[in-house]
C-alpha cells in the first residue's frame, strides 16, 4: 500500500473526519449513535491491519533472509504474476494457537502469501511460504489456507505454483496441522492429470512436508539454498553413524541421486523465471491444447550438419543434444532433469509453433542404453505430456535395457516392462525418428506403430533388430566359431556372418522391402527430419483411435 493511501485510511485521519461531521450536525434535531463504527473507520482499521499483515514478522529472520541472498515471500509472488494482477486471499488469517508458548508469536497471514493473478496474461493459482513467521512453519491456518488455494486452482482449472521455504509443521500446533495437511495431499492426488502443478523450493522443505512437492508435476530447487529431505541430517545422524550425512537433501543431491528435482535454479529469481518459461510450454488444464506461438522459424528449414553428427562407426557416441537444437524451433529446448540418468534426454520444444515433448536416448552416456533410472524418467515425462494434450517426438538411438547381475537386481525387467505400459497406452500423437540403433526392448517401446508410437522414420543409418549382429553372431554360431582352429579363422568367419546377418535382418533398405515386417513408415534424409515431424504432426492433430480404448477404472502398471 502506498504511504499517502496507509495515511488517508487511517484510524487518525478517520476519527476527525468524523469529529467534524458531529460538530456540523449538532442542533439539527435527535442523532442516532450506532453501536457499531462507521465505515470509514472500519474501512481505515481494515486497511491498516492489512497494512501491517504485509510486513515482515521478524526483524531478526528477514535479516537471515537477506544474508542467504535469498527473497521474501512476497517478493517472489511479485516476481511470478503480471504486475498489478495479483488478489491476496485470506490475509488476515492468524494462528489461532495460544498453547505452548504460540501466545508469545506474530503469525501475520497465518506465514504464507496465498492467491491468483496472471503470469504472462495467463491465470494461475500460487502460494508462497513466508520464512519470517515462525521460519515459514506451517500450523493449522496456514495448511488449511493452502489446502484451499489447491482446490481453487483445481476447481477452476488453472495450474499452481507453490514456492516453499519452511522448517516443516510447527510442533507447537502438532495435532491441527494433521487434517489439512492430509487433505493437501488428497487434494493435490486428485487434481494430478488435470491441471499442472509446480514446486519451487527455495529453502527448507522437511520431513512430511516434502510429500507434498513430490506429488507435483515438477520440483524446481535453488542451488545452495534449498533442502528437500525426510530426514535431515541431524534425524539421519540420530539413527546412524555410519554414513556422511552432510549432503543430504540440497538440490545437486535431489537431481543427480534421486530425480525428485526436475531444475537447479541458480537463485530465487532465476526460480522464478525458469517457472514462467515451463508455464509458457503447458496448457492451463487436460481440457486445453497447449500454448500456440507464431512461428519464425521455417517448417522447411535443412541442416546440412545432421549428416556429420553420427560417427561412421556406430560403435561411437555423439551428443543426441546436437541433434535436437538443429530440428527443434530456434534451437529452444527446455531439458527436464538434465543431470540425472543423462542416457535419457527429456524436455520441451516447439516444432513450427506447436508445443512437443522430446524424448530421446544420448550416446554420449553409457551408449544410450536403458537402466531403471532412466526408464523412470521417460515414463514420468511420457505421462505427464499425455495428461496435458502434448505431442511427442521420440529420438531413437537406445542399443537395449542393460542386463547382467548389477541391473537384474535393480529391476531392469520391472522399470523397463513400466515404460513400455506407459507408450502403449499413451493417447497423443508420437512421431519416432530412429536415428541409429534400435535392439531388444527398444523397439516395442518406442518404435511398433501403431501401438507405441503412431510415425516411424527411419535415418539411411537405422538399425531396427531385436538384437544386433555382433551378439546375434555370438550367439547362433558359437560352436563353429569355437570349434576354428586359429583365431584369425574365427575372426573371419565372425565377421563373414555379420555382414550376413546385417544385410538380411538388419539394412533398413532390405527390411523396408518386406511389408510383412512394416518396420516403418519411410527413410528419410537425415536433413528433413524436421519437416517430417512437423508434417507428421500436423496430420495427427486431430487423431482418433480406430480402436476405442476399453472402459476400466485405471491401469495396474508396474512400478
Amino acid at each position: 500500500m502506498e504511504q499517502n493511501d496507509v495515511k488517508k485510511y487511517s484510524v487518525e485521519t478517520t476519527k476527525e473526519i468524523i469529529e467534524e461531521k458531529k460538530k456540523a450536525a449538532r442542533g439539527k434535531g435527535i442523532t442516532f449513535r450506532p453501536y457499531v463504527e462507521d465505515m470509514r473507520t472500519r474501512l481505515a482499521k481494515v486497511e491498516e491491519k492489512r497494512a501491517l499483515n504485509m510486513q515482515p514478522a521478524s526483524e531478526r529472520l528477514h535479516e537471515r533472509l537477506r544474508s542467504m541472498g535469498k527473497w521474501t515471500a512476497r517478493e517472489r509472488i511479485k516476481g511470478l504474476f503480471d504486475e498489478g494482477t495479483f488478489n491476496e486471499v485470506s490475509i488476515f488469517a492468524e494462528s489461532q494457537i495460544r498453547d505452548v508458548g504460540m501466545d508469545k508469536y506474530k503469525t501475520p497471514a497465518d506465514g504464507v502469501i496465498c492467491g491468483f493473478g496472471e503470469v504472462n496474461g495467463r491465470m494461475v493459482c500460487a502460494y508462497a511460504t513466508d520464512y519470517t513467521v515462525l521460519a515459514g512453519s506451517s500450523g493449522e491456518g496456514h495448511i488449511i489456507k493452502i489446502k484451499n488455494i489447491t482446490r481453487m486452482a483445481g476447481e477452476m482449472m488453472v495450474p499452481i505454483v507453490a514456492f516453499i521455504d519452511s522448517a516443516g509443521a510447527r510442533l507447537n500446533e502438532a495435532q491441527p496441522c494433521l487434517r489439512p495437511y492430509t487433505e493437501t495431499f488428497w487434494l493435490q492426488s486428485i487434481y494430478s492429470g488435470v491441471v499442472p502443478q509446480i514446486s519451487i523450493i527455495c529453502g527448507g522443505c522437511a520431513a512430511g512436508q516434502a510429500y507434498s512437492p513430490v506429488l507435483t508435476d515438477f520440483v524446481i530447487m535453488t542451488k545452495n539454498t534449498s533442502n528437500m529431505w525426510l530426514g535431515g541430517p541431524r534425524a539421519t545422524a540420530a539413527t546412524t553413524t555410519a554414513e556422511d550425512i552432510t549432503a543430504i537433501g540440497g538440490a545437486e543431491y535431489h537431481m543427480r541421486y534421486t530425480g525428485s528435482c526436475h531444475f537447479v535454479a541458480e537463485d530465487d529469481g532465476d526460480a522464478v523465471e525458469l517457472a514462467k518459461r515451463l508455464l509458457s510450454f503447458l496448457p492451463s488444464n487436460n481440457r486445453e491444447k497447449p500454448p500456440h506461438l507464431q512461428p519464425t522459424d521455417s517448417p522447411y528449414r535443412r541442416e546440412e550438419r545432421l549428416l556429420d553428427i553420427l560417427p561412421v562407426d556406430p560403435r561411437r557416441s555423439y551428443d543426441m543434444h546436437e541433434i535436437i537444437q538443429l530440428i527443434v524451433d530456434e534451437g529452444d529446448f527446455l531439458e527436464v532433469q538434465k543431470d540425472y540418468a543423462k542416457n535419457a534426454i527429456v524436455g520441451f520444444c516447439r516444432f513450427n509453433g506447436e508445443v512437443c515433448g522430446i524424448a530421446a536416448g544420448n550416446p554420449a552416456y553409457i551408449a544410450g542404453c536403458m537402466e531403471p533410472d532412466s526408464c523412470d524418467k521417460y515414463t514420468r515425462f511420457i505421462t505427464f505430456c499425455d495428461c496435458f494434450n502434448i505431442p511427442l517426438v521420440f529420438l531413437v538411438d537406445m542399443p537395449a535395457i542393460l542386463v547382467g547381475d548389477e541391473w537384474e537386481r535393480k529391476g531392469s525387467i520391472r522399470h523397463g516392462t513400466k515404460l513400455l505400459h506407459t507408450t502403449c497406452t499413451t493417447t497423443v500423437p508420437r512421431v519416432s525418428i530412429l536415428v541409429r540403433k534400435s535392439y531388444g526392448g527398444t523397439t516395442p517401446i518406442f518404435c511398433a506403430k501403431p501401438y507405441s508410437t503412431d510415425f516411424v522414420y527411419a535415418w539411411p543409418t537405422a538399425e531396427l533388430c531385436p538384437m544386433g549382429a555382433d551378439g546375434a553372431v555370438a550367439i547362433i554360431y558359437d560352436r563353429e566359431i569355437k570349434s576354428l582352429p586359429t583365431s584369425e579363422e574365427r575372426l573371419a568367419f565372425a565377421e563373414a556372418k555379420k555382414k550376413e546377418y546385417f544385410d538380411l535382418y538388419v539394412d533398413p533398405l532390405v527390411t523396408g522391402m518386406n511389408m510383412r515386417y512394416d518396420l516403418f513408415d519411410d527413410i528419410i534424409d537425415p536433413r528433413r527430419t524436421r519437416e517430417v515431424i512437423i508434417n507428421a504432426l500436423k496430420l495427427s492433430r486431430n487423431k482418433v483411435p480406430l480402436v476405442p480404448l476399453p472402459q476400466k477404472k485405471r491401469g495396474n502398471r508396474p512400478v
